[in-house]
């Protein structure tokens, strides 16, 4: 009895289709968008390893020599270096004992001031310096193609933004195209593994193939992360479909204004303990903040008592950075980070009694919602430091293959329109017959 085929040659015929259809949309994306993706691979690989090159350029401070005795207090430390403490905005606290304590000022104007802990001098770097400014230009050609006004900035991120949407498709298409038609040894052989011995178009078809297959899923956490770093609309998404009933309810509302500098290196979207997040503001937000602790007839808790009481909560700390309440404030907040302080599943926020440093509340990554977990990974998912070192390398070899996979893509193209005009012209122009 014959089996009917039918069936199975339509799922072919379907198959073929959908691969002609990526074929020619990836072609397309990539060709469209191909000069944008070049500059921002390029630049990516050069700010691969930014916080390392900034500090060994600009001579980060540290504490050379750990004396024996003791750190001092962080209200002794302002007392020496006559600061008040309703200036400081943050202070940010290492368990390293080369780390300095450094202090942000709520003087916006007020360069950060990096202290000694054991003696309170100042080692503060003079900001703008070459690594600085270096590595600022090479941030503005990667998110703003170089432009440096407001209103500019905002149309090339236009631009940035769909291009790395659509690497993202890139990534996604390039999977399906690269999955042989046959399976044989020399088409898994060709796909696979890297020629550096080929030349012309098999090396242009072998490296884009290979580079491609063994690098998109990086590339597409790369460049997915990005999306949620050029546009609000991911993360609102996210939340809508994965958020808290009240994430929920506000991504429904209309989208708020980007606010400048939100995409800094300091932050990241829903993170526990994340400047801007709530938790950052829960001194003041929070229940029962009717008056200072003043106010309430109890003196306010010291700078020290904060951390202690932080550090006995989280003895394997990293990190603390000390949101200092001011007069109003009845709860401070303090951000603690254990091991590598860029994973937000490491991250917490404890939330004290401004008067008693007593502990009131605790913000961990478990308390977050699913969509605030996802979305708290994409910052420093995009330059993979939330994996250390080893995460920074491979963004930084991703990057790399990124501009070897748009030049070989470039490449291919035009060698496939070269063929096409040489068709063109071989073929003989149709001659009148002696009876027309």
């Amino acid at each position: 009895m014959a089996t009917d085929s039918r069936p199975f040659a339509l799922v072919r015929q379907g198959a073929g289709a959908l691969r002609t259809v990526l074929f020619w949309t990836h072609l397309v994306i990539g060709l469209s968008a191909g000069v944008l993706i070049l500059i921002m691979s390029l630049t990516g690989v050069m700010l691969g390893a930014e916080r390392q090159m900034i500090a060994w350029i600009d001579d980060a401070p540290r504490v050379a020599t750990v004396p024996p005795t003791p750190r001092l207090a962080l209200d002794s430390l302002l007392a020496l270096r006559g600061i008040e403490r309703q200036d400081l905005a943050t202070a940010v606290v290492k368990a390293d004992p080369h780390e300095v304590v450094l202090l942000r000022f709520k003087e916006r104007e007020r360069a950060p001031m990096s202290v000694n802990p054991y003696t309170g001098e100042d080692l503060s770097v003079a900001p703008g310096g070459k690594g600085q400014v270096f590595f600022s230009a090479l941030r503005r050609w990667h998110r703003w193609v170089g432009v440096t006004s407001e209103e500019a900035r905002a149309t090339a991120r236009m631009f940035t933004g769909a291009a790395n949407l659509g690497f993202v498709l890139l990534a996604l298409s390039g999977l399906y195209l690269w999955w042989p038609r046959r399976w044989t040894r020399a088409a898994f052989r060709t796909g696979t593994i890297f020629d550096v011995s080929l030349r012309g178009k098999p090396r242009d078809f072998n490296w884009h193939n290979s580079l491609g297959f063994w690098t998109a899923i990086p590339l597409f956490i790369v460049a997915a992360t990005g999306a949620f770093i050029s546009y609000q609309w991911p993360g609102r998404w996210l939340d809508r479909i994965a958020g808290s009933p009240e994430e929920r309810l506000a991504a429904l509302k209309p989208a708020p204004a980007p606010e400048r500098g939100a995409q800094g290196r300091a932050g990241g979207p829903g993170g526990p303990g994340g400047p801007g997040g709530r938790e950052g503001r829960a001194g003041r937000e929070g229940p029962g903040n009717a008056g200072s602790a003043e106010e309430q007839g109890r003196p306010a808790a010291s700078l020290d008592a904060l951390v202690q009481a932080s550090a006995a909560r989280y003895p394997e700390w990293r990190s603390l950075t000390i949101t200092v309440p001011s007069a109003r404030d009845s709860a401070a907040s303090i951000a603690v980070a254990e091991g590598n302080t860029f994973r937000p599943d490491l991250r917490s926020t404890v939330i004290l009694d401004a008067g008693s440093a007593s502990v009131l509340a605790v913000r961990d990554y478990a308390s977050l919602s699913t969509s605030r977990k996802i979305r708290a990974w994409t910052r420093f998912g995009h330059t993979g430091e939330v994996f250390g070192v080893t995460g920074q390398v491979i963004a930084t070899i991703v990057s790399a293959v990124g501009v070897l996979l748009v030049w070989t893509g470039i490449a291919l193209a035009l060698r496939r329109f070269s063929a096409w005009v040489r068709r063109r012209s071989k073929v003989p122009a149709l001659q009148p017959s002696a009876g027309d």
